[in-house]
């Protein structure tokens, strides 16, 4: 049901007719008529002038940005160049892929939620198509025996022709992964990629697959993906993905190219096999004697406004002399500070509860000396439990208490050692520590787009309801499409001199509507726009100047 809706806008009123539709499982208002501020309307209904006209408004400034993405890339042309031929409703199978690639990128959804969706955008009347034809049936079959091979060649096609549009650099490219948990029944065995893994969103119970993403150093612009299954480590993935690199990466020239990585994937094969220069986390246990630096010894560095402290020497590294810079944070000393004190609590609370089954004579529990022991030594497996906690069991034979005690001076030592501080490994001996530092640090694009990539608002991968290997492998391909796309968006109203994250830019975008007039009595529609804010009407010039 239809109702008058008022919004103040910097003090003034404006007036709309909305009606409450559910998105993605949220009531959201859809501006069915836009009325202006209380003068205009007051005028207008005075003067009778909505009598015989009707009017419908669509959300258009974010699809409307993306598609001209699509166009000035020429993903059209490139997709129909490498798919398989292939209509239905009237649609290629390169416009389907589009309009999916669109919808993960400002409203994730089902490919049911779809048809929804699209209804509310003027994604239709751009493109020339018909929204009441893309039910799910339609994208299941044109996605369908679209193979792997293919994907990559898309993939490296719009690679090619983004780099000849635009200045991104590829001297420093960085690499990650993560996992996808799916409902994916056990017993399908029509999918091998699927398996029971340590997924980092806890999930553990369910089958999942793995992705690793190689972007830019600059905006995180995806650049090559590789699919594989769930239970594949990191460190075994790196070897074959790198591999990869060196026939997909244009012109690839190893001793131009710095390759991020964060500690997951290091090995000594894998360092061996490196081709390309690197700059990576890396496990301060293999090399204990570098926590013997003082930290009063470290220097102070200016890196994006933030003050880093570092060390820097050169060290032997699976027997290789490496560069590597010891930093120190504060909030890395809280986080590690915090799950000390958790793991502190967790042996108090379970030598606590030995002891009270110790005390309690109907209680079952063996006390001989060895069963005991066994269970204390599981009790105090946690990093650095033994040496804070000075644990002595009472009795000869038979274990009848146990008496502790935290050993604070022991504790702190521990803490000025080893807590803050994490290694940093390259090979870039002629470069600034600033340079090394800084670079590393530019990872965290690659950690935004996971990020991302989990969250349902924007370019989300989830929900995926497909059950194949191909069809996963699709899925993940349009969505990192819309993500692409949305960068390349991005980096164009950046150059605009915008100041705006990528996420509320395509938010800002989505707000800008279009409205459509028609006369009851004739056939003649008018468009035109709902009024905007002053940034949005800042956007969308920028917007039409790209």
């Amino acid at each position: 049901m239809a109702s008058l809706q008022r919004k103040i806008v910097k003090g003034r009123e404006y007036w709309s007719l909305v009606e409450s539709k559910r998105i993605n499982g949220k009531p959201t208002p859809i501006v069915i008529e836009y009325y202006g501020n209380t003068k205009k309307f007051a005028e207008k209904l005075l003067n009778g002038e909505y009598n015989n006209k009707i009017l419908k408004s669509f959300s258009h400034g974010d699809t409307f940005a993306l598609y001209k993405i699509v166009q000035k890339l020429e993903i059209e042309k490139i997709l129909d160049n490498i798919f398989k031929k292939r209509t239905r409703s009237g649609l290629k199978r390169s416009q389907s892929i589009i309009i999916a690639a669109i919808q993960s990128a400002c409203c994730p959804g089902s490919k049911n939620e779809l048809f929804d969706w699209i209804q509310t955008t003027t994604l239709p009347y751009e493109m020339g198509i018909k929204a009441n034809k893309l039910t799910s049936q339609h994208f299941w079959s044109q996605m369908d025996d679209i193979t792997e091979e293919e994907l990559d060649k898309a993939e490296d096609a719009i690679v090619k022709k983004i780099f000849e549009l635009y200045d991104f650099e590829l001297e420093k490219i960085a690499l990650d992964y993560t996992n996808y948990f799916t409902y994916i029944d056990s017993s399908n065995d029509r999918n091998s990629i699927a398996k029971r893994g340590k997924n980092k969103q806890k999930r553990n119970d369910l089958r999942q697959y793995s992705l690793a993403l190689i972007t830019t150093k600059e905006s995180g612009l995806p650049l090559y993906t590789h699919v594989y299954e769930g239970n594949v480590n990191d460190q075994s993935e790196f070897f074959q993905f790198v591999n990869l690199l060196k026939n997909r990466i244009p012109n690839y020239d190893p001793k131009s190219i710095t390759l991020v990585f964060d500690g997951g994937s290091n090995n000594k094969k894998n360092f061996a096999m490196l081709e390309t220069h690197y700059i990576c986390s890396f496990s301060l246990s293999y090399c204990k004697e570098l926590y013997e630096i003082d930290i009063k010894d470290y220097k102070e560095l200016k890196i994006n406004g933030k003050s880093v402290r570092n060390y820097r020497i050169p060290h032997e590294i699976w027997g290789k002399q490496r560069e590597c810079i010891l930093t120190f944070s504060e909030s890395l000393l809280k986080g590690q500070l915090k799950e000390l004190n958790n793991d502190i609590q967790r042996v108090v609370n379970n030598i606590e509860e030995l002891n009270e089954k110790l005390h309690n004579p109907k209680s079952r529990i063996s006390k001989s000396k060895t069963n005991i022991e066994a269970k204390l030594n599981v009790i105090l497996c946690k990093p650095h439990m033994n040496a804070i906690f000075k644990v002595s069991p009472r009795g000869s034979d038979s274990i009848t208490n146990i008496e502790f005690s935290i050993d604070e001076a022991a504790k702190l030592e521990i803490i000025n050692k080893y807590f803050g501080k994490k290694l940093i490994v390259s090979d870039r001996k002629e470069w600034s520590t600033f340079e090394i530092i800084k670079t590393y640090r530019e990872q965290d694009c690659i950690e935004k787009i996971f990020r991302d990539s989990k969250d349902t608002e924007h370019f989300s991968i989830r929900p995926q309801y497909h059950f194949t290997d191909q069809k996963i492998r699709v899925h993940i391909f349009s969505c990192l499409l819309g993500l692409t796309l949305a960068t390349i968006l991005h980096k164009d109203i950046l150059n605009k001199g915008f100041d705006i994250s990528k996420t509320q830019l395509l938010n800002d975008l989505r707000q800008i509507r279009q409205c459509f007039i028609k006369d009851k009595i004739g056939l003649k529609v008018n468009k035109t726009f709902e009024e905007m804010t002053e940034l949005q009407s800042n956007l969308w010039c920028a917007l039409n100047k790209i």
